[in-house]
């Protein structure tokens, strides 16, 4: 075959190519859409079902007299969404970012997640959702009936894709004003790579709006009634740094036969550097008991987090991994905490 030919060949497949890539991005995106559409869905149930049991929707926020943050309408929604341990594993007594909730609420819930969103956790560790509430509905200790609902519920919103910004799927205060126009930058509902966005309505549809729709039919969810005060939809001045991070599991050495299993969780960059470190323990249960369980995993518990200043033998030596190590293994897992701990980014440099 003559390099003409040949050139022809490649041209030909080239153009192929380029014909193909479109329909497959364009196929991914449709299935997306559908997957948080379908979401959206589920959470349209686990309100109704709630509302159901408690005769209102779950408080946007559990707020104390004392201002502590406790939870949020997620974590009260998913009760009703999926049999699972996490709920069982809420503390409900301590704040969601205490030590006995950390373990809970780095849990990516794909359920509270579009796909192929660029950001799936904090760089505290958290995992985000890419949905917020309706702030109306979904406020600091709120309790709204469906049957509050005037002019139908079709005419009011639940909740939505956000653009940006997003937080922690356990944070208390997943609600933002819905705005008039989708798409319109971090703050704004909608996702971007589709011009537009879903919005669950309070009858348990779930609608996509273009980023071109009339600012008028967005304000008329928006200021559907009730509408809540000011003070009650006030949220703190926090923005959470996210990205998309992937969670290493690590398993410490100690005696097999001991109490306790000790387990290392590193948060890093895919393909990259750490970005915060984990140390957790676990009940060591045999094989045997384990077969038993309806849930099948390790329930961890939080011990400590080490960053680029912790002095690691100290902080352990404090913990019961001291007394359930021999000197080797001890020293095997010094030596592999310090080597990542090198790898930490500097405290006064995040």
């Amino acid at each position: 075959m003559s390099r003409m030919e040949w050139g022809v060949v490649i041209g030909i497949n080239l153009l192929l190519i380029a014909l193909l890539v479109p329909g497959v991005q364009q196929s991914r995106e449709a299935a997306r859409q559908s997957t948080s559409k379908n979401n959206l869905k589920q959470v349209a149930i686990a309100f109704y079902n709630y509302n159901d049991t408690w005769s209102y929707l779950p408080p946007g926020g559990t707020i104390r007299e004392d201002g502590t943050a406790m939870h949020g309408w997620m974590i009260q929604n998913y009760l009703f969404m999926e049999a699972s341990h996490l709920y069982d594993c809420v503390d409900f007594n301590n704040p969601w970012d205490s030590s006995e909730n950390i373990p809970v609420y780095e849990w990516p819930m794909g359920c509270y997640q579009v796909p192929g969103a660029d950001a799936n956790y904090s760089t505290t560790g958290f995992a985000l959702t890419h949905y917020q509430g309706n702030p109306n509905l979904l406020y600091r200790n709120s309790s709204v009936s469906l049957e509050q609902l005037e002019d139908g519920a079709a005419h009011h919103w639940l909740a939505g894709e956000v653009a940006g910004n997003y937080q922690p799927w356990g944070y208390p205060f997943n609600w933002r004003p819905l705005g008039t126009k989708l798409c319109d930058g971090p703050n704004s509902f909608g996702h971007p790579p589709w011009s537009g966005g879903h919005l669950l309505r309070a009858d348990g549809s779930v609608t996509f709006f273009t980023d071109q729709t009339s600012p008028e039919i967005l304000q008329a969810f928006a200021e559907a009634p009730p509408v809540a005060t000011r003070a009650q939809t006030a949220v703190p001045d926090r923005k959470f740094e996210y990205g998309d991070f992937l969670w290493e599991r690590i398993d410490l050495q100690s005696d097999p036969r001991a109490e306790n299993i000790y387990v290392v969780k590193v948060l890093r960059k895919k393909w990259g550097a750490p970005l915060l470190i984990n140390v957790y323990t676990a009940a060591n249960i045999s094989p045997e008991v384990r077969a038993t369980y309806k849930y099948q995993g390790d329930i961890l518990h939080f011990l400590l987090r080490i960053d680029d200043s912790t002095d690691i033998t100290d902080v352990l030596q404090a913990t019961s991994l001291k007394e359930e190590t021999i000197p080797k293994q001890w020293a095997a897992n010094m030596k592999l905490l310090k080597s990542i701990q090198q790898q930490l980014p500097q405290t006064d440099a995040q």
